[in-house]
């Protein structure tokens, strides 16, 4: 539930105009501070009056159930709301805006405290009116909707690829492929703006690398890849992958095809999911559980405060060495 009284309530609280209010919390420094004194109580007292009337509803949506990523995001926003006492109620949109806006309608009509968002793309024109209106706290976390004005918790992407990138190409890799998830995302853009400028960066002929897109989506990498490979147009010594899941699918059609790993061709992921280890696969590790944490402690704040400041905090990334990256036979002494 909205815990930040409206300027119409403030105005009724007070017996001054919106307008007023609206200055005294925009501009204080343009009105009297006995005006900012009597606005600033009335909206404790207001705050106080609607935290008595909250569910401990707080709504989460995710993309991709299916993707272990997300959930694993969960664990860490499960492990801080269960002290305030809050019930989660996942939302699975299924990659689609439509049902985004509907899901955030449903949670809307049950008066959720606050909602933490992980968005398609571009967030519907409902997330739009709920952010500029400020009726329910929001977080966005992992993906950037693109909009103003807003709390995200995010990752450093474009570094993360970079750093992996830079990783293949300190190999001796010069055939470099990158295999992308959902174009549009934020994660998708950073990341893949993140491989290209490792590319320029080391002055690699761009006719050498290719950029695919799989949809973050194990089974589209698969078959991307298998269909490369039938074509024989798979000449790249190495895969920079946009997530883990990506990654397996790729090395399950590489392997298919008879191909080494990575004696014939090296792989390196993204996100650093539990079956990462069992594929020993090298990847960029996303701290998922401390994404999660951060994104409930921000929303338990705004949904205390709904006026403290919109904040966007930013998590490092770091590779994590395995055995599916090695120096490519090319350059190998014969």
């Amino acid at each position: 539930m909205n815990t930040r009284p409206t300027l119409k309530e403030l105005a009724s609280a007070t017996g001054m105009s919106i307008a007023t209010i609206s200055r005294a919390l925009s501009e204080p420094g343009k009105v009297k501070y006995s005006t900012r004194l009597r606005v600033e109580a009335a909206k404790r007292e207001l705050q106080q009056q609607s935290m008595h009337d909250r569910k401990g509803i707080i709504g989460i949506i995710v993309p991709d159930i299916s993707n272990e990523f997300f959930p694993l995001m969960l664990e860490g926003i499960e492990s801080i709301s269960s002290s305030y006492d809050n019930t989660i109620m996942l939302c699975n949109s299924l990659g689609n805006i439509k049902n985004e806006e509907n899901i955030l309608r449903k949670l809307l009509d049950i008066k959720a405290d606050g909602i933490i968002y992980i968005t398609t793309g571009e967030a519907p024109a409902l997330a739009k009116e709920i952010i500029n209106n400020n009726i329910v706290p929001v977080i966005f976390l992992d993906r950037n909707p693109g909009l103003k004005n807003i709390s995200l918790v995010t990752t450093d992407n474009h570094n993360g690829m970079y750093q992996a990138t830079r990783y293949l190409i300190t190999l001796g890799h010069r055939k470099i492929m990158y295999l992308g998830g959902r174009e549009g995302t934020s994660t998708d853009n950073d990341r893949l703006a993140g491989f290209r400028d490792a590319i320029s960066d080391s002055a690699i002929d761009d006719g050498q690398i290719a950029e695919i897109h799989a949809d973050f989506a194990y089974q589209k990498a698969f078959e991307s890849v298998s269909s490369m490979i039938a074509q024989g147009t798979m000449k790249y010594t190495a895969i920079a992958s946009a997530n883990d899941t990506m990654a397996m699918g790729a090395m399950k059609a590489l392997k298919n095809a008879g191909l080494r790993i990575p004696e014939d061709i090296s792989i390196i992921g993204y996100d650093d999911i539990p079956a990462a280890t069992f594929a020993e696969l090298t990847t960029v590790r996303q701290p998922f559980a401390d994404m999660g944490r951060t994104a409930i402690l921000q929303l338990m704040a705004s949904i205390a405060d709904f006026s403290a400041p919109k904040k966007t905090t930013v998590l490092p990334s770091s590779i994590v060495f395995r055995n599916s990256c090695a120096i490519p036979k090319s350059v190998l002494p014969s």
